[in-house]
């Protein structure tokens, strides 16, 4: 599987398709904190790449986020999901 930049123009594509709410609210995020190497949710910086790897989803829906160390607990505790770190060879 190919997986997208976050924040990168073709990322952004993809997720205005699959989830334009989310898509809107990570370009707020952006434009608040003034640089796209912030978190997706929260606008913190530092931030990772990672990989959503314990849920299945439709070839045309990203299965990858920037988040800051936080976001990250509250993603993988409470919602369970599975986040692998993305290294550049990956995408």
């Amino acid at each position: 599987m190919r997986h997208l930049i976050p924040h990168s123009k073709e990322w952004f594509v993809a997720l205005a398709k699959s989830n334009p709410q989310e898509a809107a609210h990570t370009k707020q995020v952006i434009k608040s904190a003034g640089t796209p190497e912030v978190c997706s949710e929260c606008g913190d910086a530092p931030a990772g790449d990672y990989e959503i790897a314990n849920k299945w989803f439709a070839p045309d829906t990203l299965a990858t986020v920037r988040l800051c160390e936080d976001c990250f607990s509250i993603r993988a505790t409470t919602q369970g999901e599975q986040l692998i770190p993305l290294s550049p060879a990956v995408y």
